[in-house]
């Protein structure tokens, strides 16, 4: 299908999943199914064992005309409900670039195709190098309570399911989403089993109850309603998730951002957001909120550069009294810092009043600095827990030398600035 084709990257950004280091080759450890066709694939899942990577030749592969066994909905099984588990598991496509392999349902409000690829009694599980989307569900779901853990999403692209794009649940640990894209092509649709029935009900990422979920190098853009509500957050670890690093993302034009945590100061514990950029449509018509929120005791919020286009006051959140330990620091903003709720963070190093001639492109969310970007060059020391910026550069040793924000200016900023990605 040509949705991937007709969404290209913004310019500045197309480096984000399209230059992932490439992954090497399936080792002699594999044994190798090569697939082209939709029953193929289906059937290759169904039947996995340990120690198979499964091949996907370049095509447009429909779920909706698949014949699953055993009356089973359609989904991609990965480790089938109640078996014997398996593990080193791949599924990727053969090019290495997404848009060759594209998997498709029925559409976010058709039933018959739940999910896009579903994880159940299986470990270190690769899926990379391919799109999935139009699913009624979710594109990738990681059963945790049927034992998957360690799932590695890698250079995939995610889009349009009809609920949460990636879910994690209770279990669902050490997962990895890095160099992909997730984005709704048009908005998220009000969903026939929303919370509630008929609404809106949607995420980029959402893990429940997940341990240390890594979101990184990702490009996350578009998670917003169709009907105008306030979409959930793009990045969304909570209901006693644990020490989450989510850094290095490009998160624009959605509602809301990265949320360590979202209804009590139990809700979510430790964690990183780090070297992120968020940016806001400022003519966008539905509800936005804050780019960066946490409940978390203990979690660090630490060189993101996040814009809210004059949309919403506030770019961190911080709330709940439990919610102890938080530092805040280094970060560069258009909004305000807000604890709430009797949070008491611990602030350093930011700057709250970042102008648009600071960056080197704000319309296409590249927010590397500029040389008019004197209030954040060299202002900070080095933090411990952030020693390299959004480029994975390194800071500068010393004190007074790191520039505020997820961006270090330097020689790849000025790449940028001439045009070449």
């Amino acid at each position: 299908m040509l949705i991937i084709a007709a969404l290209p990257l913004p310019a500045a950004f197309a480096r984000l999943p399209d230059q992932a280091p490439p992954l090497p080759p399936p080792d002699a450890s594999f044994s190798i199914v090569s697939v082209s066709t939709s029953q193929q694939l289906a059937d290759a899942c169904w039947n996995l064992q340990s120690n198979q990577a499964i091949v996907i030749a370049p095509g447009a592969y429909h779920l909706d005309a698949v014949q699953f066994p055993n009356g089973v909905d359609g989904r991609l099984t990965v480790g089938r409900f109640g078996a014997a588990p398996i593990r080193n598991i791949q599924i990727r496509g053969a090019t290495g670039n997404p848009a060759d392999v594209v998997i498709l349902g029925g559409g976010m409000l058709n039933a018959i195709v739940p999910f896009g690829f579903q994880v159940f009694t299986a470990t270190d599980v690769t899926i990379a190098d391919l799109s999935i989307g139009e699913v009624y569900y979710h594109a990738l779901a990681v059963q945790g309570e049927q034992g998957a853990q360690r799932v590695d999403v890698y250079h995939a692209r995610l889009f349009d399911a009809g609920e949460q794009i990636v879910k994690g649940t209770p279990g669902a640990a050490d997962v990895t989403i890095e160099y992909s894209e997730l984005f709704f092509s048009a908005g998220a649709v009000n969903h026939p089993d929303g919370d509630p029935p008929g609404s809106c009900y949607t995420n980029g990422v959402d893990g429940v109850t997940t341990d240390r979920w890594i979101v990184r190098d990702n490009l996350i853009h578009d998670i917003w309603c169709q009907d105008g509500t306030l979409a959930g957050p793009a990045v969304l670890l909570w209901q006693g998730a644990h020490d989450t690093i989510v850094e290095r993302n490009t998160i624009l034009d959605s509602s809301r951002g990265i949320s360590l945590g979202l209804v009590g100061a139990d809700d979510h514990f430790g964690g990183f957001a780090r070297n992120n950029f968020i940016r806001w449509d400022a003519a966008a018509s539905y509800a936005v909120d804050v780019p960066i929120y946490t409940t978390s005791p203990d979690s660090s919020i630490l060189h993101n550069t996040a814009l809210t286009m004059g949309r919403y006051p506030n770019a961190i959140e911080v709330r709940y009294a439990g919610a102890t330990g938080v530092v805040v620091a280094n970060n560069l903003l258009d909004a305000a810092i807000q604890p709430r709720d009797g949070a008491t963070p611990t602030e350093s190093g930011n700057l709250l009043d970042a102008q648009s001639n600071w960056f080197v492109d704000i319309a296409t969310g590249d927010l590397h600095l500029t040389a008019s970007a004197t209030p954040a060059i060299d202002q900070v020391t080095r933090l411990a827990d952030a020693m390299d910026d959004f480029d994975a550069q390194t800071r500068p040793a010393g004190a007074g030398q790191a520039d505020i924000g997820a961006d270090e200016f330097g020689v790849v900023d000025l790449i940028f600035a001439d045009g070449f990605d």
